[in-house]
């Protein structure tokens, strides 16, 4: 592909921030960090378990392995695929990639083989990084990390020579896309700068400890990593790519973690189950979606010294656009604000004119300045759509949010939903297209359609609605085969709860689909009658259906296929491992159904891979002595 030079509209945009008087000056991450590990050296930039690292040790490192990547030929404008969890290796290996001007591609190392390959494919990757052996032919260059840095241990250390301009592109991260295809931002160097240096929404500094606990494929890792590796922080990672929330309060409580970012239910899960774990934090940032008023009304009341801030901002304006402090006394009722614009940023409300409107009123959120990616990847068209002129400042560039939004007499902004169909699962967004496009690629479907509704317990339903090609056959088989299709080509939080076959769509009076008249789904009906089961079967059935919010569960329905979330298992691993202890989160990602799952957890005194249990265990004893010292205080 292509080499990444900034386009004029990216230039256009660092003007414009350059204007903003925010005294943010535009740089390159690598530079920023150049100059932090020079002055920093000795000093502890990353912890992952009983594994540390210095900023001398993570500079030399990095710098060996961007002169073997160069020896390979990857450099300026390249794209490395990154598939590989949290790790100090994998910091490494973003550095070294950024180092050389290339941009970094994080895969969700959880989704199908199929949806990796055509990520890959579609962001021109010349390398693939892994921190795993892969089965099957991968569509590029692969090699694992652990490899690559012992093979660059001969290369010299020192610094390289050139160094990425501001405007080059950091990394491509990869977003659920309306026309069925998921899209590449482009987020350059720059705007990862103005998230994290200069800023007032958190505490940026040398003594503070970060807590790395998000995907490097979810734009939070950015906020973690870059706000602790740009300012001499420590930066603490959450071992394992399926964190539970012993796991985060463990490595909360060990390392003294000052600032921590959550999803929206992430946060109210800490809440409702480890509030005492997080009483060591200077400042919770959560976001992601909609924060539930009681959760932080009840963590303000626990956590007296900790302050709790709302931040709001989509993947094209590099993670955080607005962000709120929420004060002790109260916001004035109603939704948490999304707050102001960080330093760097502005953004406007505007009708459907691309006119102002007045406080008060509803309008489009339009996001401008220094943190604006340049575009998608290899789609014109659709940056063209979503990168507008401002038409208030001569040669800007303002991002389309398709968040409405209104200005309340203090300043702050209140985030009112939507206006297209897309939706947040576990922070991610999700928009429904992408899964009709999957369904629609099956020869036994006529059309698919698929809605998004909120669940009793807060959280976000999928359901598939579809019209068979032919009027006869087996529905029972299509739906299996459809949810087959779904495993290989969509990431789990993507898939609906259930599918629903229909002969037809009912229409609106101009044509399109009604999707208030469409059924409502049937209760999902256990396999089995539950009083049939003993033991442990019995007891994760009950514990399972609960989370998910359907009345029983079947031994053998897989979790994903009842809209099971990473978020939704972390809640169950929480029961579950109270009554038994030392069951690791990484059981139910293995063993997705009861009948497997119990055998595993009463087969436990062999478990197939003993490692994460012990680790499981270490954190919660770890956990349950440091609860017993404070209690004890």
């Amino acid at each position: 592909m292509a080499g990444f030079a900034p386009s004029a509209a990216a230039f256009a945009v660092l003007r414009a921030g350059d204007s903003l008087g925010s005294g943010i000056v535009a740089a390159s991450i690598t530079g920023r960090f150049a100059v932090i590990a020079q002055a920093a050296g000795p000093a502890v930039a990353v912890i992952q378990g009983d594994e540390t690292q210095t900023y001398a040790a993570l500079d030399r490192r990095s710098n060996q392995l961007a002169r073997f990547l160069l020896r390979r030929g990857i450099g300026s404008g390249s794209v490395v695929a990154l598939n590989a969890g949290r790790s100090i290796g994998s910091l490494v290996a973003l550095l070294a990639t950024l180092k050389i001007g290339a941009a970094y591609a994080p895969l969700d190392a959880a989704a199908p083989s199929e949806y990796r390959d055509w990520v890959v494919r579609d962001c021109g990757a010349r390398l693939l990084l892994t921190d795993r052996s892969l089965s099957g032919g991968q569509p590029v260059p692969t090699i694992e990390i652990v490899t690559a840095l012992a093979a660059a241990e001969s290369e010299s250390g020192l610094p390289l020579e050139d160094e990425p301009s501001p405007g080059h592109v950091a990394y491509v991260m990869y977003t659920s896309g309306s026309t069925g295809r998921p899209k590449g931002v482009q987020v350059p160097h720059r705007a990862v700068v103005r998230l994290v240096v200069d800023q007032d929404y958190a505490r940026f500094a040398a003594d503070e400890v970060f807590l790395h606990a998000a995907a490097l494929s979810f734009d939070a890792s950015t906020f973690e990593i870059f706000g602790a590796l740009l300012n001499g922080a420590r930066l603490v990672v959450v071992d394992g790519n399926h964190a539970s929330l012993d796991g985060i309060a463990a490595a909360i409580l060990r390392h003294r973690v000052t600032t921590a970012w959550f999803t929206a239910g992430l946060f109210h899960l800490l809440v409702e189950q480890r509030l005492t774990a997080l009483a060591g934090l200077r400042r919770i940032l959560a976001g992601g979606d909609v924060l539930s008023p009681s959760h932080v009304l009840r963590a303000q009341a626990a956590l007296p010294e900790c302050e709790l801030v709302n931040g709001y901002g989509p993947t094209e304006n590099t993670t955080f656009t607005c962000c709120y402090r929420v004060p002790r006394e109260g916001w004035g009722g109603g939704p948490v604000p999304i707050g102001t614009p960080i330093r760097g940023t502005y953004v406007r409300l505007l009708d459907d004119d691309m006119k102002p409107v007045a406080d008060g009123e509803t309008g489009m959120l339009y996001a401008g300045g220094l943190g604006l990616a340049s575009g998608y990847l290899g789609d014109a068209r659709h940056s063209a759509t979503s990168f507008v002129t401002d038409p208030q400042r001569s040669g800007a560039v303002l991002y389309r949010t398709g968040d409405l939004a209104r200005r309340r007499p203090d300043g702050a902004f209140d985030f009112l939903g939507r206006r297209d169909r897309q939706v947040k699962i576990d922070g991610k967004r999700v928009e429904p297209g992408e899964i009709e496009d999957a369904l629609r690629r099956s020869g036994a479907i006529a059309n698919a359609v698929v809605s998004a509704a909120r669940a009793p317990s807060g959280a976000t339903v999928l359901t598939a609605y579809v019209t068979p090609s032919t009027a006869s056959g087996d529905r029972s088989a299509l739906m299996s085969e459809l949810r087959s299709r779904l495993v290989q080509s969509l990431p789990s939080h993507m898939r609906p709860s259930q599918i629903v076959v229909v002969e037809d769509f009912p229409l609106t009076s101009n044509g399109k689909v009604d999707l208030a008249r469409l059924p409502v789904p049937e209760p999902i009906r256990p396999a089995s009658a539950p009083a049939t089961r003993q033991g442990a079967e019995s007891r994760l059935s009950e514990i399972v259906a609960r989370v998910l919010g359907v009345a029983a569960i079947g031994p053998d329905i897989n979790f994903f296929d009842l809209g099971a979330t990473s978020l939704k298992l972390m809640e169950a691993h929480a029961a579950i491992e109270r009554i038994w202890p030392g069951v690791g989160i990484v059981e139910l990602f293995r063993h997705p159904t009861i009948r497997d799952l119990a055998r595993a957890i009463e087969g436990r005194s062999a478990p197939v891979d003993p490692a994460p249990q012990r680790r499981g265990q270490q954190q919660a004893e770890a956990l349950r002595r440091l609860q017993r010292a404070r209690a004890a205080r």
